[in-house]
């Protein structure tokens, strides 16, 4: 295997952190050889490609991973990377493939409690509307009627 990447760069990384540089600089076929040469489970290789492709930005081919086949490990991690690496819209792409219990918790984080809200609604979940509630506080007095009505309305 002939990795295109200079050997200064990853003497003394573990394996972890050298497939991980090797997706950050786009050596994408060459972290794929790495994996498969050292037997990293699947698991752990979407864990490292979809946070090494999200702290450096490549949203396409973040985009792109997420579709080629069915993530092992779900799609919360797509989330939260793309939260960690402040970015809103593309962090949204993916709300839609994680639990509905999910979906509440990162429309909160999104600073999105009105998305929450009619996640927690379409789920008939009092518990989880009561998570939307407890985040807005008494901050929104509107959005805590609207609420409140959902909740006598299961």
């Amino acid at each position: 295997m002939a990795l295109q990447v200079k050997v200064s760069d990853i003497i003394g990384l573990n394996l972890n952190e050298t497939i991980s540089i090797l997706i950050q600089r786009a050596l994408l076929g060459d972290a794929d050889s790495v994996r498969k040469e050292f037997k990293i489970s699947d698991k752990k290789f979407w864990w490292l490609k979809v946070r090494a492709l999200a702290e450096t930005r490549n949203w396409p081919e973040l985009e792109k991973f997420a579709k080629s086949k069915k993530s092992p490990i779900g799609y919360s991690p797509f989330v939260l990377a793309c939260i960690d690496n402040n970015n809103k819209a593309e962090a949204i792409k993916y709300i839609d493939r994680v639990s509905k219990e999910e979906q509440v918790e990162f429309y909160i984080d999104l600073n999105m409690p009105e998305r929450a809200a009619e996640i927690a609604k379409s789920a008939k979940s009092i518990d989880l509307l009561d998570n939307v509630l407890n985040a807005i506080g008494s901050q929104n007095t509107v959005l805590t009627e609207t609420i409140n009505s959902f909740k006598s309305g299961l």
